[in-house]
């Protein structure tokens, strides 16, 4: 009875209600939740420490950045029947979400520019987008010898993983956003020895992939670059057939706040229990990590994550 108490005197007031509202359509960090909001910093992070208090928000710290989200289990409780009623016509929520994304847009300008000039090799190309022996070695490891019938690759970029498992799959598409990236992978993945591969413009988080297509999915540094990586995670639990794996490869939590300018990278890195429990909260086994040491001081550690669907074994192809 004391926390509903509690709960509903937290939702009573109007600006962390608008806070709640905003989070529900994925983390951001302190200073974008004050942009959106228009309020000054020292008060959104007031009501933040309110709402964390309350078991209703939480925060992650990363270098210098303050991300703040809703928390999971708050969300299936009284929450999220509170934010379900929430007409969604009320002017300031309204305006409230058409800054959002306007802050968005303004976040998905800068990276699409860095994409780019990585396509058109304008830019010095950091290590992080060479193809990493001991990360790849994992990867085909984890899979085995054994050929799949379709994998999908999510956020392709230039087609490494395509080509990487090339031999391994019957079929393989990889799905970007960005023209630039494409254009590379189809110069990459031209020739007769990758007829069965092919890349496609589309949303890592909206394939347009029926339900259980996949028996292979690949996510190869590409959660950093992502507002709202939990939404990949469930488009590749929906994708993959029973008995379908899902590898993930990405940087180990580290503090190199440079990322974020030199490589618009949006989170730095990721700690294996986190990833861990997103994947078993998508419904996907318990991960197998295997941890890639980084070469020198300027590159962080590679994680590697191989989780399953549970059912059946892949599906071979013939």
């Amino acid at each position: 009875m004391e926390s509903i108490v509690k709960t509903l005197k937290l939702l009573g007031h109007p600006a962390r209600l608008r806070i709640l509202v905003v989070l529900q359509r994925g983390e951001l960090t302190v200073s974008e939740l004050t942009a959106v909001l228009g309020m000054s910093q020292p008060r959104v992070t007031q009501y933040i420490g309110a709402l964390e208090e309350g078991g209703l928000v939480e925060r992650l710290r990363e270098g210098s950045w303050v991300f703040v989200r809703l928390r999971s289990d708050a969300r299936a409780g009284l929450l999220g029947e509170v934010l379900r009623k929430v007409p969604s016509d009320d002017p300031t929520l309204r305006g409230d979400l058409a800054r959002l994304s306007d802050v968005r847009a303004s976040r998905a300008e800068v990276s699409e520019r860095f994409f780019a000039d990585v396509a058109n090799n304008r830019g010095q190309l950091s290590h992080e987008f060479l193809p990493s022996e001991p990360t790849e070695r994992a990867m085909l490891a984890s899979v085995g010898s054994a050929p799949v019938s379709l994998m999908v690759d999510l956020g392709t970029g230039s087609g490494r993983m395509l080509e990487l498992f090339s031999s391994h799959v019957a079929r393989g598409i990889g799905i970007d956003r960005s023209a630039d990236m494409l254009r590379v992978a189809r110069h990459k993945l031209a020739g007769e020895a990758h007829g069965h591969l092919s890349v496609e413009m589309g949303s890592a988080d909206d394939t347009k992939l029926a339900d259980g297509a996949a028996d292979l999915v690949t996510i190869h540094q590409v959660l950093h670059y992502l507002d709202e990586p939990s939404a990949v995670l469930a488009e590749a639990a929906r994708i993959l057939a029973p008995g379908g794996r899902l590898l993930i490869a990405d940087f180990a939590l580290h503090d190199r706040d440079a990322f974020r300018d030199d490589f618009a990278h949006r989170r730095l890195g990721f700690a294996e229990d986190e990833l861990s429990a997103l994947l078993e909260e998508h419904g996907l086994s318990e991960p197998s990590v295997t941890r890639i040491a980084s070469h020198g001081d300027d590159t962080p550690d590679v994680l590697v994550w191989s989780s399953t669907r549970p059912g059946q074994t892949l599906r071979r192809a013939s």
